[in-house]
């Protein structure tokens, strides 16, 4: 069976092709009738608009690439999730790639490119905060490129068409620090992210002063636990080996909190009566793990980033660097010291 054209459906309705074309685009100047003819004709029929002529005419393809290091992570379903949600809403569809080195990286957007993205955007490895095979290679096409999270030190003022959306860790710090003073708690623990990561750098640091401004202490010494749950129970056990553990634990992602928590359980300690934690990132694991989470939230990155690109796309902003606010949300983790 052949497609049906929109020549097609104007014959049937003896309307003009423009007439059922600004039909179907709810355009002002067609009365409401006219259109639920169309409508209903058009639906009957099976007829749906061809993006991609469209799209040749106005010299979009409608179509962006979104490259992940991990989609199976906690901040690459988040990210990812969040961007195809708003990518849906606008009306633009999404390639999506893996790149687990900077060899991926250069493939996946040399394979974007070949399919007509308009933009590019990335959800950086950490191992690539340094250079960006990525952004060398968008550069050169002239195509607009936006960084999640992180973004490579060669990605700067002057770069031309790029821009990045990240958290603002030293505010998420802050909330966190003034929430448990507020509840007495003198002496924490602090488990971080990762070492290389900028975002998690700043957090600690954040975190460092915030203490000593504040008249509190970190026993031991902070420490960078890792990405994954596994890293947080590992890191927590050795807190509690010490007869000084602290009233308190500060962790640098949910998924940190989520094993850190466990650990906790498992030795016989309760939360928060024994000992207070807190998450960042508000992901399911915070939810829905081992215990009731107080973390700290932010806007949605894949909602952020897209808008950013479509509004700059439309004409209606710049597409500048965007630093999402912190919120606390305080649940059932942290008590009185």
């Amino acid at each position: 069976m052949s497609r049906v054209r929109l020549r097609d459906l104007a014959e049937t309705l003896g309307l003009s092709v423009m007439a059922v074309s600004k039909a179907l685009r709810d355009e002002p100047d067609i009365s409401p009738t006219t259109k639920e003819r169309v409508r209903l004709e058009a639906e009957k029929r099976g007829y749906y608009p061809n993006e991609s002529a469209r799209n040749l005419r106005v010299k979009r393809s409608g179509l962006v690439g979104l490259i992940l290091a991990d989609l199976g992570s906690e901040e690459g379903s988040s990210v990812a999730g969040g961007f195809c949600e708003a990518a849906q809403r606008g009306g633009v569809s999404v390639q999506v790639g893996l790149a687990h080195n900077a060899k991926e990286e250069a493939e996946q957007v040399r394979t974007m490119l070949g399919r007509g993205v308009e933009a590019i955007f990335v959800l950086p490895r950490i191992s690539t905060e340094h250079r960006s095979a990525a952004f060398e290679a968008v550069k050169k096409a002239g195509l607009p490129i936006l960084f999640f999270k992180r973004y490579p030190a060669d990605v700067g003022p002057g770069s031309g068409r790029a821009s990045w959306v990240v958290r603002n860790m030293k505010e998420a710090a802050r909330v966190v620090l003034d929430h448990l003073h507020d509840l007495g708690h003198r002496q924490v623990a602090y488990l971080g992210g990762h070492p290389a990561a900028r975002s998690h750098a700043e957090h600690l640091q954040a975190i460092v002063e915030g203490v000593e401004a504040r008249g509190m202490g970190i026993p031991g010494g902070a420490q960078m636990a890792g990405l994954k749950p596994e890293d947080g129970e590992r890191e927590m056990l050795k807190v509690l080996e010490k007869y000084d553990f602290p009233s308190a634990v500060i962790c640098g992602s949910d998924a940190v909190a989520a094993g850190a928590a466990r650990a906790i359980l498992q030795s016989g300690r309760e939360i928060p009566k024994d000992i207070s934690v807190s998450g960042l990132g508000d992901e399911e694991l915070s939810r829905y793990g081992p215990v009731s989470l107080t973390t700290v939230r932010f806007p949605c990155l894949g909602h952020a980033g897209f808008d950013l690109w479509k509004k700059a796309r439309d004409g209606e902003s710049e597409m500048k660097p965007v630093v999402l606010p912190a919120e606390l949300v305080v649940r059932g983790s942290t008590g009185k010291a």
